[in-house]
């Protein structure tokens, strides 16, 4: 972060990309802090020429980075990558643009996992600096190029080495980002929420609103969570019974009809965090000599619902 110039680049312009991008592009547009937008296809090309239209609290504007790329030359080395890309993509990604990448990058990780880390170090293993982090927001594409916040707190957590100038940035951007030393116990808080709400929404295709009105989904999903809870002992992260009443009533902090996006993948027959989201849960449990028959139940509904 000693750079006269500091590039930064948003990797995957979908809901999370174009909820941190966004402000960020629309701060930093002149100066010597460079956003750059990495993505491709129709979304690339939509924002180079209209910009990226992104809507929010009833607000929609048109946004321009510095730079929108799929180029990893044009883009040269970034001080700074904030991977949005789904979990699923990591890999791929990194090694699309590890060109871009040199042992000063800062990666941001904001998937809905408990180890980017390990993920990432399987394409790079010695490039980058990461701060693994999670975000706490509902925003969605509603076609390429066009971004729409749709609820949530918008509150961002990373760990990893401290860099207060690099915060100090990303929040005078408009980025809520907090540093916190102990980044595991928050990734699994968020896990505690995102990955039985995302298989239990799928599941039985209801959206938010929906499942908190349904007492036996309610009591399900507590029991998934309960579930978590003991897999997160196994790798010493304590989540109370607290925990698991704040992450259910999290699900009242979003509009009525959100929808996860595990559940909106399947609806639009894209490719899903499945693996990450319930597959991970049950295969690390089995490991660990623990039972997720409540999971295990989600999952055949699931595999049956979408002939997986």
């Amino acid at each position: 972060m000693n750079s006269e110039t500091i590039k930064i680049g948003i990797l995957g312009i979908g809901g999370i990309g174009g909820f941190v991008g966004a402000p960020l592009a629309k701060k930093y547009k002149d100066g010597t802090t460079k956003i750059i937008f990495i993505c491709r296809g129709e979304t690339k090309n939509t924002i180079q020429k209209e910009g990226l239209l992104y809507e929010s609290k009833g607000k929609t504007e048109s946004v321009f980075p510095y730079l929108v790329s799929d180029n990893p030359a044009a883009i040269g080395i970034l001080n700074v990558l904030i991977l949005t890309s789904k979990s699923y993509s990591i890999k791929e990604v990194l090694s699309t643009y590890k060109d871009c990448i040199n042992a000063e990058t800062i990666i941001i990780t904001l998937q809905n996992v408990v180890n980017a880390e390990e993920i990432i170090r399987e394409t790079l293993a010695e490039v980058g600096q990461i701060m693994e982090g999670c975000i706490y927001v509902a925003s969605n594409v509603k076609k390429p190029g066009h971004v729409q916040h749709v609820g949530g707190p918008g509150k961002i957590f990373v760990g990893g080495k401290e860099n207060k100038d690099l915060m100090d940035l990303l929040v005078a951007g408009g980025l809520d980002i907090t540093y916190l030393e102990n980044i595991n116990q928050i990734l699994w808080r968020k896990y505690l929420f995102v990955a039985p709400v995302a298989a239990i929404t799928s599941a039985y295709k209801v959206s938010f609103g929906q499942l908190l009105e349904d007492q036996n989904l309610m009591l399900i999903l507590e029991n998934m969570m309960i579930e978590i809870q003991s897999l997160a002992l196994k790798n010493n992260i304590i989540l109370t019974n607290e925990d698991i009443e704040t992450a259910k009533d999290l699900l009242t902090k979003f509009p009525f009809e959100s929808k996860s996006s595990l559940q909106l993948d399947f609806e639009n027959n894209n490719q899903t965090e499945k693996l990450f989201l319930v597959d991970y849960v049950i295969e690390n449990a089995n490991k660990y000599g623990l039972e997720t028959p409540f999971y295990n139940d989600v999952n055949d509904k699931i595999k049956t619902l979408y002939r997986l």
